[in-house]
């Protein structure tokens, strides 16, 4: 036999619509088997001619058929006949029958696929494991195990906080992050945040301070801002209106600088042009190098050399926190104020 499934009709009986010689290797019936009375069953399935004639009896297999016509048969498949099977006249009754042929293709499927162990190397198709009930596992699934196109979802990685599109920020990622980060230096940081300055009395009559605009705002700003910067970027101040012409726009670590006995803060801070006039800007890159130098408060405050007390309350803080770490990811590119 062979490892096939064949089809059944319960209850089936008909006849020959015609002559099925000895050669024959089609033939037709008068009524197709069927399912449920009126939709015919599919090929291959077996047929019994002649049944209650001891003799003349054959089995059949139909691998082809088109309604009443079989197409294709296999004739006397239990070699009753020796491979010589009888001719089988008009009106012989023909019945779906439960043979040992259909047992001994079930067993060759058995047989095919083979026991299920440790060690068998058995291919299933279209099949659901459920390792949810009690004591169900699926254990030493390698990597070579996993289709290359299975795209796993990232909520199914570790804790699934991580999102898919966060998870692709990866890509490209050629070394270790955290050493990346570690070894940021000047002139290495492609990420600039913009900050427009202008100058305006801070409502007293008699105190001008800077004021800020988050890149291309224009309106009149907020004074005294607390800014949060962080590792790998650079905060770009836009000192061009005219605002500050007679103003200078730099940064220390004690309140108001040189104005209070303080000194300048000077690394990774470039300057351009005249402030009050077109281009002129004030950029500091944030750093390891500048938190190190920055002191153990990691802490700037901007001021006027010319003009005391513009930065008013104003303070900036370098985040060597989440800014170092790659699980304070998520805070990695925050700007507050």
């Amino acid at each position: 036999m062979t490892a096939q499934e064949v089809n059944f009709s319960n209850f089936y009986e008909s006849t020959l619509a015609s002559l099925m010689a000895s050669s024959a290797t089609n033939g037709t019936l008068t009524a197709a088997p069927t399912s449920n009375g009126t939709s015919n069953i599919s090929v291959p399935y077996y047929l019994v001619v002649d049944p209650d004639e001891q003799s003349k009896r054959e089995v059949i297999l139909v691998t082809a058929a088109s309604g009443t016509s079989m197409t294709t048969i296999e004739r006397d498949k239990e070699n009753r006949h020796g491979g010589s099977p009888p001719d089988h006249q008009a009106d012989t009754v023909v019945r779906m029958a439960v043979v040992k042929e259909m047992f001994e293709d079930l067993h060759d499927r058995v047989d095919a696929a083979g026991d299920v162990t440790g060690s068998s190397t058995t291919t299933f198709t279209n099949k659901t494991f459920n390792a949810d009930g009690t004591g169900n596992s699926i254990t030493n699934i390698e990597n070579a195990d996993i289709k290359s196109g299975a795209a796993i979802d990232a909520a199914k990685i570790h804790n699934g906080s991580v999102s898919n599109t966060e998870f692709g920020y990866l890509d490209g990622v050629s070394s270790a992050i955290q050493t990346q980060l570690d070894n940021i230096t000047a002139g290495t940081s492609t990420l600039t945040v913009p900050i427009t300055v202008k100058v305006a009395d801070d409502g007293s009559g008699s105190q001008n301070v800077f004021y800020f605009l988050n890149g291309s705002d224009s309106g009149a700003g907020t004074r005294s801002t607390n800014f949060v910067f962080k590792v790998g970027f650079k905060y770009k101040f836009d000192t061009s209106d005219s605002s500050l012409s007679g103003h200078n726009f730099k940064f220390s670590t004690k309140k108001d600088g040189e104005n209070a006995s303080g000194s300048e803060f000077t690394t990774n801070v470039t300057t351009a042009g005249t402030p009050g006039s077109a281009g002129a800007s004030t950029t500091i890159e944030i750093t390891p190098e500048t938190l190190g130098i920055a002191g153990a408060t990691s802490v700037l405050y901007y001021y006027c050399s010319n003009h005391s007390g513009m930065g008013g309350n104003g303070k900036i803080s370098l985040d060597a926190g989440s800014a170092f770490k790659l699980n304070g990811a998520k805070q990695f590119f925050a700007l507050n104020g």
